[in-house]
């Protein structure tokens, strides 16, 4: 699970997703605040878990982080 300032630093390096993205890629963001993250979330590692599995360390990272969405304070519709 990333951090706005975890996922910049790897981006630096070459690393993670948006490191390894290429520069006019399509990515698409969802923020801790967004109150249908954490649903999102969980739907994108239901849908990995059926081709990659339910241990693989993706799948995990996903639904670790749709958790830390939802204790998120000040959860609010998308602007």
């Amino acid at each position: 699970m990333g951090t706005k300032q975890s996922e910049l630093n790897n981006a630096l390096d070459g690393k993670g997703c948006l490191g390894k993205a290429a520069p006019d890629e399509p990515v698409f963001i969802l923020r801790g605040q967004d109150f249908h993250a954490p649903f999102a979330v969980r739907r994108w590692a239901e849908a990995a878990a059926v081709t990659l599995g339910d241990g693989h360390p993706k799948v995990t990272e996903a639904l670790e982080c749709a958790q830390a969405m939802e204790r998120w304070p000040n959860r609010k519709l998308p602007d």
